[in-house]
């Protein structure tokens, strides 16, 4: 794929999604990859009892057409798609990840159910709508709305399969176009798997069209060129090629920039890489203090975990805290201070605060349900500073092992790991493991500060500012797309 799309759609879309404006359109060339078949290969048997081979068509709505025309009802259409369609295939990488990111405006034309099931898989609601009547529904609180245009298999009597459902569509399904045009309007919305072929989506094309005569608003689609094996002779190979480089260029005209991929098993990293740079705006800060300890310093990571608050919200990014004694409270308010001076009007959504249970009396701590919420977090933080992560026990001041397994859990979730070891406690321990270890700490793939970077940050004599300065400077290297070649 070109260099410069790949660029900017990494970059791009991930601060959509952030910014929750971003959507997506989930196309024909997904559910392929999921092992249903084509337009054409659904329609082979029914083309043949017509005399035609729907891989000849173009048109294959109007193929559909015609056999409904010929049989007197649309019956056998409906039940070759209900018996090819209605099976459960597995739920391909691509919608796993798509369930993950926190998209909330999802559309398409495929009847099969493999968003649901992605959805369902980690017990994320969505809410699915799948006739114009469903749309005047409230949605419910949390819940991600999939646009189901053209219907779903288990709504056989509402699908769009032929020419007449699409010369009808205003009148039938009218209700979905004003949304779909606002989303086209106001968000940033990525098309996976669309097709040449796919007779749904110059109805979809024709929309942005429709709103934005010029300088439409930048879209990214990804898209698979033909291979020769996907088709039956050379021949046919540079004709579909040549259409589809015409097609794609065409595409700009709807303001979509296209991203090229060879097969479809490389979609899946590249929206894994979507997520962690959605991932990358959400910074977790754990660390803990002893407010009584006997050493003085609690007062100078006070300081500094409030500064380290601040900077988090002065970049764009989320906070996330398990708000741990003294640290938590800290950067807590540094990050509410610094959003305050433009209004503070998206606090609820860019703070994130999961406060462990503490023990009562002489009850032990919950450690099943603390394990979970540091599980949580860091599925969601892409970035993890630690800061101090000491505690006092039996009257002296030790190392607080839940920061260490906070980093532990961290490390696992393939977050980047950022300790301001100066700041003792268990970020200094951190810093010691991370100094010459085998985590990358630069490329596409770091997960750590290089060591001369860990030094700075581990040297006691480092000035607070000098600190904050430094990690000003991963924060924004990581803000960068990345090439580990």
């Amino acid at each position: 794929m070109p260099t410069s799309s790949r660029t900017r759609f990494l970059k791009d879309f991930p601060a959509a999604l952030h910014e929750g404006v971003g959507a997506v359109f989930v196309g024909a060339g997904v559910s392929k990859a999921a092992g249903y078949p084509t337009w054409a290969e659904l329609l082979k048997d029914i083309g043949e009892e017509l005399g035609v081979r729907s891989s000849d068509i173009q048109d294959l709505a109007a193929l559909a057409q015609w056999h409904i025309s010929e049989s007197g009802a649309a019956t056998g259409v409906r039940n070759v798609i209900r018996q090819e369609i209605g099976k459960d295939r597995p739920v391909p990488p691509t919608l796993e990840v798509l369930a993950r990111l926190p998209v909330r405006q999802i559309w398409t034309t495929n009847y099969d159910r493999l968003v649901e099931r992605a959805f369902a898989a980690i017990n994320r609601p969505v809410d699915v709508v799948s006739g114009a009547a469903d749309l005047s529904l409230r949605a419910r609180p949390g819940a991600a709305r999939l646009y189901k245009m053209h219907g779903s298999v288990d709504r056989m009597d509402d699908i769009v399969i032929s020419t007449d459902d699409y010369e009808l569509y205003r009148s039938k399904r009218g209700a979905f176009l004003p949304l779909l045009q606002a989303h086209l309007s106001s968000m940033s919305v990525l098309f996976i798997g669309l097709s040449l072929t796919d007779p749904n989506v110059r109805h979809v094309l024709s929309l942005i069209r429709e709103s934005f005569t010029e300088a439409p608003p930048e879209h990214f689609a990804i898209v698979k060129p033909p291979s020769l094996a996907d088709c039956s002779s050379e021949d046919e190979f540079r004709a579909r090629t040549a259409q589809h480089k015409h097609w794609a260029k065409d595409l700009r005209r709807y303001g979509l920039r296209t991203i090229e991929v060879e097969h479809y098993d490389e979609i899946p990293e590249l929206m894994r890489q979507v997520e962690r740079r959605v991932a990358a705006m959400r910074v977790w800060v754990s660390g803990s203090w002893p407010l009584d300890g006997d050493d003085g310093r609690a007062g100078d990571l006070y300081r500094l975990s409030e500064a380290v608050g601040g900077l988090i919200a002065e970049t764009g990014r989320d906070l996330e805290s398990g708000s741990g004694l003294l640290v938590g409270p800290a950067v807590i308010g540094g990050f509410i201070d610094s959003l305050r001076q433009d209004g503070g009007w998206d606090l609820d959504r860019r703070l994130i605060v999961r406060p462990f249970p503490q023990p009562l009396a002489d009850r032990e701590p919950d450690q099943e349900r603390w394990t979970a919420l540091r599980a949580e977090m860091a599925r969601q933080a892409g970035i993890v500073i630690f800061l101090g992560g000491a505690k006092l026990e039996g009257g002296s001041q030790i190392v607080a092992d839940g920061v260490l397994k906070e980093f532990e859990v961290a490390r696992e979730a393939g977050a980047f790991i950022l300790p301001i070891g100066a700041t003792g406690g268990a970020a200094e321990q951190i810093a010691q493991d991370l100094t010459g270890s085998a985590i990358p700490s630069q490329g596409a793939s770091a997960a750590r500060p290089t060591d001369e970077e860990l030094a700075v940050l581990s040297n006691s004599a480092t000035t607070p500012d000098k600190l904050l300065k430094l990690v000003r400077e991963i924060l924004q290297r990581l803000a960068k797309p990345q090439d580990d070649n």
